[in-house]
Parts: C-alpha cells; structure tokens; sequence
C-alpha cells in the first residue's frame, strides 16, 4: 500500500507539471506569435528562449520520489533546466534572467520588439555586429563611432556569448541599462520635476570640471530635444543613449559635447565645436596632428594602389591584360620604390590641407552666425554652412575629374573609333582645357557634363545594339539548334522506313 501511495503522488505532482508548463508556454505563445517557430520542436533547455516558460514553476513544482524512504523531495525548477540540459550547451540559467519575469507592459515589450526588429536586418531573429553598425546610423550614432559601439553592444549583451543577441538578451540588457540611464537621469534632474533643464545641465559639467557657457547649454539640449520645450524628458533621454555602451557620467557628457560631426571628405572629420577651454588645452591641434598622421599611414600603405589606379586609367587594361601584369610592368620600370613615387608630396599636404578645412569651416560658421556670439545656427544656416564647405571640396576635384575623363579618353577611343558622334564628344572633352582657362570652373564641369552624358549615351545605344544582336544571334542559334533536330528525326524515320522494307522484301 506504501508503494502504491508514492506511486500515485509521483503521477499527480508529474500532471500538475506538464499541466503549469503547457499552460505557460501557451500564454507565451499567445503573448509573442513570432515564437511559434521551428525551434519550438528541437527546444534548447538552457537558452533564454525557454527559461520565460519556465519562469512561474519556480515554486518548486516538479517531486523526485525517493523511493528509499516515505519523503518526498522537492526540486527547484531551474535546476531541472540545468539537469535537462545538452552536455555541450552554454550555462545562462544562472546568467540570463529571462526577460518575462519582468512582467513587462504590452507597450514596453511593443516598443522592445520593434526595436529589436529595426535592427534585426536580416530578420533572423538575432542582432550581429554587421547588422548593427548597418543600423546605428539610423539612431543617431556617429559613423565614427559605429563599430566601436557596436562591438560593445555585443560584447556586453551576448550572455551566452554566441556571437549575436537573441530577443531576450536584448530585453534583459536594454532594460538593466535603462536602469542605469534612469539613475544618471535623476541624479541630473536636481529639482526631481521629470526634466532637465540648461540650469541643471551647467551644474552637471560644472561638477565635472568643465565650464560651459549657457548657449552652450542651450545647444547641447536641442541635439536630444525632440518637442522643442528647451529641456528633455527621460525618454529623450534614454533614446539619445540607449546605445552608448557606458553609464559613466563623464563619458556620456564627452559623447553629448562631440557626437556630431562632419564628414569634409578623404581621412578627416571636423567636430561640431570645441569650447574656449578646450581650445586653449590644445585639443584643436592635437586633433589635427592625428588626422594627419593617420591620414599619413593610410596613404603610404595605400600609394601603391593608387599608382596602379592612375596607371591604369592612364593606359587601360587592354595594355597588360591584367592588373598582376600591370603591376610588373611597374615593378620592372622602376623597382619597388616606384610604387611609392610621390607618396612624399602626397604626404607632405595632408596638415595644410587639413588646417584649410578647420580655418574654412570656423570663418563660414561666423559669417552666417554674422558676428553675433549669441545668435544660434538654425537648421537652415547649419545646412547652408556644411553646403558650402562641400562645395569647396567639389571645386577642388574638378581638376582631378577632368584629369580622370581626359585620360579615360585614349580607352573610348580605341573602342569606339567607327562611331563620329563619339569622336565628336570626345573632342569636346580635349577642348575643355581651354574653356577652364577662359571661363572657370562651373562652366568647364557643365560642358563636361553634358559632353559626359553624351558619351554615356553613344555607348548605353551601342551597348544596347550589341545586346540586340547577340539575342538575335542566340536566336537564330536556336532555330538552328531546332533544324538540326528536325533533320536528325527525319533520318531516323528513314532509316527506319527502310530497314521495314528491307525486312518485307
């Protein structure tokens, strides 16, 4: 009667189990549609994934019968995952707390998923680092700082250190570190009314050590103001930082001052701005110093591709055949140290270069500011500044265009020499060395323009043309192809005709 007591309890605790288990995964399903997939069926006891089903039978619901004794033992539901199990999977149970039990609300986990979606590029279901630096940009993350950022994402957010973020290791770090952004926020918001205004921001940096005036202020708050009321709330806030990969205080400041920044092209970024005591620190320069050392280095290691791209477009590929003859031909001109013939001059211009696009930037912004320290940059007048410095480096590729399409002429010319309206476009481009001495610039890139466009279109008709006849040949290919079956067919009636008559006769 013992045996069949413990046997009977053993079948009712087992029940009761499979019954809150079902019964929870049935709600997550519900909750969550997108889970009814495929790993539903090959389930991984230790993943995120199946935790949040797991997560109310904590109450110590599954009974172990020992049957060497009358008492009953009681095992705690996430040891039984521990238990269940694959021998080669990675333990989280004790590391990921499954993103459920935070009894989010609907538009919490709404507002989670969606995010989780817009960076999930691929539609996976898991967040890589390539597809987040793809998708940084789009939350207002410097390009600058996309892939550090991004490896710092998943290096903190991958738990089971797969490589990628599931949807609950992304719940689970995105909500600890909103914790954290909820905390700094409050410690910000010294009047504890739910915003931050410039008065708090100036006592923050003052606290830090670093002065800033209150238009400074002002500007740092516009950057994360969404409605225009000049001070932020805490989802602002937690927008502008949720991908930042610190809590540090001073850190997230530096990242507020310098996390606009504007591309003027090649190996340098320009900062939105510095302020007076950054200028007199000597950050100006030493920011200038490393752009150009880096630039440095990256055009020596790069000259000899550079000269293998001037060379080729000088002569054409038809020359050599391939870019490895190429290279040879280079290498038996002049040895090794040819492949970096004028990589000094090239060097030698990349401060003075550099210090042209600070100085130009500085003066177009007090221009537009028109002498004002207290009037701001509007949209408008940012955008017209930043047009301006991009038009400047336009100017300044026109020659190297039009050295580019000059010595792109020889190549056309050889392929389409049987073409007149060609050559007569290509002579247009000859004489367009003449023109920009006469008349400028603007002038010499809209005749080349259009001489340009004339030329694309003279080659996309010829191409056209080609493409026609080739079909037509594959074409005629075919009915070919189709005769000779035909014909084959017949012969063999033939012959099968005759071997019939040879056979009767």
């Amino acid at each position: 009667m013992a045996f069949l007591h413990r046997f009977q309890t053993y079948q009712f605790w087992t029940l009761f189990f499979f019954v809150e288990f079902f019964e929870n995964l049935v709600k997550q399903i519900r909750r969550d549609p997108s889970a009814q997939t495929e790993k539903d069926h090959s389930t991984d006891w230790g993943s995120p994934e199946f935790l949040p089903a797991m997560s109310s039978l904590t109450q110590k619901h599954r009974v172990n019968s020992d049957y060497q004794n009358d008492e009953i033992q009681v095992v705690d539901v996430e040891d039984l995952g521990k238990e269940m199990r694959p021998a080669n999977s990675v333990d989280t149970a004790s590391e990921v707390v499954p993103h459920y039990s935070y009894e989010l609300p609907i538009q919490e986990e709404e507002r989670f998923e969606k995010l989780f979606r817009q960076l999930d590029v691929n539609g996976d279901g898991r967040i890589d680092i390539l597809e987040l630096s793809q998708s940084l940009h789009k939350h207002g993350v410097p390009d600058n700082l996309k892939e550090s950022y991004a490896t710092k994402f998943i290096q903190q957010s991958d738990l089971n250190q797969s490589g990628d973020v599931s949807l609950a290791e992304f719940i689970y770090y995105v909500r600890e570190h909103e914790k954290k952004l909820q905390l700094l926020f409050t410690n910000l918001d010294t009047d504890k009314d739910g915003r931050i205004k410039v008065n708090e921001l100036i006592t923050a940096f003052r606290e830090l050590g670093v002065a800033i005036s209150r238009q400074e202020a002002a500007q740092l708050l516009k950057r994360i103001d969404k409605d225009g009321s000049l001070d932020i709330g805490f989802n602002e806030w937690r927008d502008f930082l949720l991908f930042h990969p610190t809590a540090d205080l001073s850190e997230i400041i530096n990242y507020w001052r310098h996390s606009t920044y504007l591309d003027v092209g090649e190996c340098v970024a320009v900062p939105d701005d510095f302020t007076m005591q950054e200028m007199l620190s000597g950050m100006w320069w030493r920011h200038l110093m490393a752009g150009g050392m880096a630039g440095a280095v990256s055009r020596t290691a790069t000259a000899p591709l550079d000269r293998l791209k001037v060379f080729l477009q000088v002569h054409g590929l038809n020359k050599f055949g391939s870019l490895a003859a190429c290279a040879r031909h280079m290498l038996h001109e002049g040895g090794v140290r040819s492949l970096w013939r004028g990589n000094g001059i090239n060097v030698m211009k990349i401060a003075p270069e550099s210090a042209i696009k600070f100085m130009a930037y500085e003066k177009l912004k007090q221009y537009i500011k028109s002498g004002s320290p207290t009037r701001d940059l509007g949209i408008m007048a940012e955008a017209l500044q930043k047009k301006m410095q991009q038009e400047v480096e336009k100017f300044k590729a026109i020659q190297k265009e039009y050295q580019t399409v000059i010595s792109s002429r020889q190549q056309l010319d050889s392929q389409l020499t049987e073409n007149n309206g060609v050559k007569e476009e290509l002579t247009l481009l000859e004489s367009g060395a003449n023109v920009f001495k006469l008349i400028g610039p603007v002038l010499v890139k809209q005749d080349l323009e259009e001489a340009r466009q004339n030329v694309n279109k003279r080659i996309d008709y010829i191409v056209a043309e080609t493409k026609r006849l080739e079909k037509t040949i594959e074409d005629l290919d075919k009915k070919q192809d189709t005769q000779r079956e035909a014909l084959g067919k017949l012969q063999q009636q033939l012959q099968q005709a005759q071997v019939k008559a040879a056979m009767k006769a």
